[in-house]
């Protein structure tokens, strides 16, 4: 059974509220979050922290790459995002196993097409009784940048809870863990993608082993589960014209942060799920002290004046809008085509109704308007290994 675990992936998106579902993830298995545990401090990355998988409680074929066999684990599947050619995807892990000898757990992640046929994979860490276990021998090759490149065992039982009753058990050489790696790789093709993370157990389902990883990064900055301007949500595509597409379930009354990347203004519309919105915050831009436009949307936008706001400052849709257009951002601004950081809008809706919507960045000629620029939006098995040999007997 699929189960959706709540959370985003760099940052847990637990009990935020705003927009939690927006960031759920698929979960084959046992999946979680944890602060410090065990032999497992938190990330380089600074997080408070981090996200796991784990074999324990772990489902059969769950964790599993296609073709390299497994038992039982765990499988966690991001929401889609888009990203751009060029755009980096960065994040630390940490492979952890009670496992040992010749049983080879496993552990592995990969960016994969949402449209299929482009799978990269981005790191892989397998058990084994002496050598670097990272990458993981006799498992597809890694395309990303790996720091440091291989990694033999930190020896010893490894105490850490989410190995549940394995925890602080060993069998045999190879048990332990990594300690914290980075992986770091360039998208070679535009598109919407997904990242998989799976941990398994090899031919038997004794002696569990997990997986931590942290810091997800898309050209340096965090996808977001839409809580905070520092946390916003991405696009998942660009639609008809150049406009950035959304979809999320947002709490009414609370602010949803999004974010494209560059533009002079803004159209804002919702094209699906009956929903509206009720105000909006835009941000202040220091080279732009004297606030925004905001207009009525319609098949000539923009149409009549609704008024004017300073960034920081809330302005009211009354009733509600299920669009509107932003003008007013001066050239001068020069928001930065890479920063996906730029302009994050913050919108408070009436229910609890899906959203589907758009926004479309409105440009001038001293922003470069290629679809090179319009496109970086973004910156977002065998069974029975012991059948002959009983094992771990008392």
């Amino acid at each position: 059974m699929i189960s959706k675990w709540m959370g985003a992936i760099a940052v847990a998106a637990l009990g935020m509220g705003a927009a939690a579902d927006s960031q759920a993830a698929d979960c084959i298995g046992n999946c979680g979050t944890s602060g410090a545990n065990g032999v497992v401090g938190l990330s380089p990355s600074g997080a408070s922290s981090y996200t796991w998988v784990s074999t324990d409680l772990g489902q059969f074929g769950g964790g599993v790459l296609p073709g390299f066999g497994g038992t039982t684990g765990s499988t966690l599947l991001s929401d889609p995002f888009f990203a751009p050619v060029g755009a980096t995807v960065e994040f630390w892990f940490n492979y952890i196993t009670s496992d040992g000898s010749d049983f080879a757990d496993y552990g592995w992640s990969q960016l994969r097409s949402t449209t299929g046929g482009n799978t990269t994979t981005l790191f892989t860490a397998r058990t084994r009784p002496t050598g670097s276990i990272v990458p993981g021998f006799g498992l597809p090759g890694v395309n990303a940048v790996l720091t440091p490149a291989s990694v033999a065992i930190t020896p010893g039982g490894p105490g850490w809870a989410p190995l549940g009753g394995s925890s602080g058990q060993c069998w045999d050489a190879g048990c332990g863990h990594t300690g914290w790696v980075q992986s770091r790789y360039e998208v070679q093709t535009a598109g919407t993608y997904q990242l998989a993370f799976g941990v398994t157990n090899w031919t038997d389902d004794d002696y569990d082993s997990g997986m931590a990883f942290d810091g997800l990064l898309l050209n340096g900055f965090v996808i977001g589960d839409g809580s905070s301007p520092e946390s916003p949500l991405l696009p998942i595509g660009i639609g008809p014209g150049g406009a950035f597409e959304f979809v999320f379930v947002p709490t009414p009354g609370v602010p949803v942060f999004i974010d494209p990347l560059v533009a002079v203004g803004y159209d804002y519309a919702i094209t699906a799920g009956g929903n509206t919105m009720l105000s909006a915050i835009f941000p202040v831009l220091a080279s732009d002290p004297d606030g925004y436009e905001i207009y009525t949307l319609d098949d000539i936008s923009p149409a009549g004046l609704l008024g004017t706001v300073a960034g920081g400052v809330n302005f009211s849709f009354g009733a509600g809008v299920t669009g509107f257009s932003l003008r007013g951002i001066s050239e001068e601004a020069m928001l930065d085509p890479t920063n996906p950081t730029a302009f994050v809008t913050g919108l408070v809706f009436a229910t609890a109704a899906l959203v589907s919507m758009t926004q479309l960045p409105v440009s001038v000629n001293v922003v470069p308007e290629p679809a090179s620029v319009l496109m970086l939006l973004a910156g977002l098995g065998m069974i029975g290994r012991r059948m002959a040999v009983r094992r771990r007997q008392g």
